[in-house]
């Protein structure tokens, strides 16, 4: 008699498991909530599930511990960290982020998960990553080498996918679901510009036309137009240029086409719009609206 729902619990965590992860690192900044907001959008136009990781900086917390470690309050006055009074405004700050998780993936129907972890938060986040997972990475006031070290663990470790947005990157309108926007379910500080378009850059791989193909069902999917960019005779920063004079809202490139570390970082701020860089090879037809992801 118990075996039938043991078997259903076992079907649904296989499922589950099974589903694309958008993983996004939470905190209580504007960027981060912008971020979270942009992933959201992504979850819901692939059916992927949304997972909020709150990361305990390691960094942060050594610091307090040290004899030395002042602080200076608004007021200015000078006084010793306290460490217990330290982790207890991290766990405030880690359950007013949960909250606002839950509120937007909630409200987008979106499902949704949340972790506390400690460690670097950029290393936290791309380890532990699988297949089809998609990592999210805020490069604003972090290290192009980091960032350089996490997207490549990412996409050729582990060939996942990594969206990246870097400052400038137009977050309100890079990714628009109309259906959404009518109900008055994506929250966001303004208004959004639905209709801009999703563009792939082609390299003339197998690897570009698949980028092409997952980037032609997303812009379907999200009722924006699709444009293709020829990488033929061009370079990077000339595909930048193009991508930011045709307003695009999101770029999609074969991460295997990048030259180093570096170069994910340089073409989102010059293109003006996150870059999705596709680590998972899909093949020329998987990136058809039957199997997006």
């Amino acid at each position: 008699m118990m075996a039938a729902p043991d078997g259903k619990v076992k079907v649904a965590e296989e499922r589950a498991a099974a589903q694309t992860r958008i993983i996004v690192g939470l905190d209580t900044s504007l960027a981060a909530r912008e971020a979270l907001q942009l992933a959201v959008r992504l979850a819901a136009s692939v059916d992927a599930r949304l997972k909020g990781v709150f990361v305990e900086d390691e960094n942060l917390l050594g610091l307090a511990d040290l004899p030395f470690a002042r602080e200076i309050s608004f007021s200015g006055e000078v006084r010793n960290i306290d460490p217990e009074r330290m982790l207890r405004a991290i766990k405030a700050q880690a359950e007013s982020a949960r909250r606002v998780l839950a509120r937007i993936a909630s409200q987008a129907q979106v499902e949704w998960s949340f972790d506390i972890r400690r460690g670097r938060p950029l290393s936290v986040l791309a380890e532990n990553m699988v297949r089809d997972d998609t990592l999210v990475i805020r490069s604003p006031g972090v290290a192009s080498r980091e960032i350089g070290r996490a997207v490549r663990a990412a996409t050729r470790d582990a060939r996942a996918d990594v969206l990246l947005v870097s400052s400038g990157a137009g977050l309100r309108s890079s990714l628009s679901l109309p259906q959404l926007e009518r109900q008055g379910m994506l929250l966001t500080t303004q208004g959004t510009l639905p209709g801009r378009p999703v563009a792939a850059i082609d390299e003339g791989t197998s690897g570009g036309e698949a980028c092409s193909a997952f980037a032609e069902m997303l812009a379907a999917r999200t009722g924006a137009p699709f444009l293709r960019l020829s990488a033929r005779g061009q370079s990077p920063v000339d595909l930048a240029a193009a991508a930011r004079q045709s307003g695009v809202g999101i770029l999609v490139v074969n991460a295997d086409w990048l030259g180093n570390d570096d170069d994910a970082v340089s073409l989102s701020a010059a293109a003006g719009c996150p870059v999705l860089l596709l680590g998972k090879d899909r093949g020329s037809h998987s990136g058809s609206a039957e199997n997006p992801v």
